[in-house]
C-alpha cells in the first residue's frame, strides 16, 4: 500500500474481531516500531511488551474496564483487540522525553498495522488504572524499574478500513 494510501486509511478502530493476527504480521509491526526515532538514539531506555495470552488479556481488561460515558456500562478499554502492544520506559527524565520516543514508537506500530489492513487504537486513559496494580502488571514481566507508559491495542478490525478524505483539523501557519 502507497504510504499516502496508509495515511487515508489510518483511524482509531473501536471494535476487533476475535482472529489473531499472524506472526509475520507481528513481525512486520514489530520491525516498523524498531524504526522509530528516539531522542539521541536512546534505544536503552524503552521496552516492547507483546501481550496475546488471552487469560492474562482479560485480567487486564478486567483492570482496565471503563464505564461508558454515553451508556454507563462498563466497557472494554482495548475493544477487544486480541494484540495489546504495551510500551513502557525507565529512567524518566526531568523532561519526560520518554513519553515522546513511545508515541513515535506507537505511531510506526499504527501506521504499520494500517498498511497490512489491521486495525489500532492508541491506548493512554486507561492505564493508570492498571499501574495502581502492581500486581497484575507484575504479570507482564516488565524489566526492573520500567513503568508502563501507552500501549496500543492491534487486530483485525470488525469492518474493513476505508480510504477518507483527509479533513483540515488543525491550525496552520505559514511564515
Amino acid at each position: 500500500m502507497k504510504f499516502e494510501n496508509v495515511l487515508h486509511m489510518r483511524r482509531s478502530v473501536r471494535a476487533f474481531m476475535e482472529k489473531q493476527i499472524t506472526e509475520q504480521e507481528l513481525a512486520k509491526i514489530l520491525r516498523a516500531a524498531q524504526m522509530a526515532p528516539l531522542a539521541m538514539g536512546d534505544d536503552k531506555t524503552t521496552h516492547i511488551t507483546v501481550l496475546q495470552q488471552p487469560e492474562l488479556l482479560n485480567e487486564i481488561r478486567k483492570a482496565c474496564s471503563l464505564k461508558s460515558r454515553k451508556t454507563g456500562e462498563t466497557m472494554d478499554a482495548f475493544y477487544g483487540a486480541p494484540t495489546i502492544i504495551f510500551l513502557s520506559a525507565t529512567d524518566i527524565s526531568e523532561d519526560h522525553i520518554e513519553y515522546c520516543n513511545v508515541a513515535c514508537v506507537i505511531e510506526n506500530i499504527i501506521l504499520q498495522a494500517t498498511a497490512l489492513n489491521l486495525g489500532s487504537i492508541y491506548i493512554w486513559g486507561c492505564l493508570k488504572k492498571l499501574r495502581a496494580q502492581p500486581e497484575t502488571v507484575a504479570k507482564l514481566k516488565l524489566p526492573e524499574g520500567y513503568e508502563i507508559l501507552s500501549a496500543v491495542a492491534v487486530g483485525h478490525p470488525g469492518k474493513p478500513l476505508e480510504y477518507r478524505e483527509p479533513k483540515e483539523r488543525l491550525a496552520v501557519s505559514r511564515i
